[in-house]
């Protein structure tokens, strides 16, 4: 279970540890579970806990990235270490999802 926090129409979600295959689909569950909520405009991850991302949970990201976009949300990312930056530049991932400062 990720953990995750609701502040008016936006979704937080504190991502952590590895995102590989196996992570990927767990949290992408977890987040289409709390993201029923079609008051949800604004999603954020949070990846300051991450220490690895792979192709896997590029895509979960992007999943998510078009079940806000189809609802005319965003979804923003935050706390990117350089070598998660680096898979989320290689994944094209900053040209759809806007980095947050906090």
């Amino acid at each position: 279970m990720i953990k995750s926090d609701r502040a008016s129409d936006q979704l937080t979600v504190y991502l952590s540890g590895e995102i590989d295959d196996h992570a990927a689909s767990t949290i992408r569950d977890d987040i289409e579970k709390l993201l029923r909520d079609p008051s949800i405009k604004r999603l954020l991850f949070d990846f300051s806990k991450v220490s690895f991302i792979d192709s896997s949970g590029i895509g979960m990201i992007i999943g998510r990235y078009k079940t806000m976009k189809a609802r005319n949300g965003c979804a923003e990312a935050t706390g990117l270490s350089d070598a998660v930056m680096r898979i989320y530049r290689l994944g094209g991932l900053h040209r759809i999802i806007h980095l947050h400062a906090w």
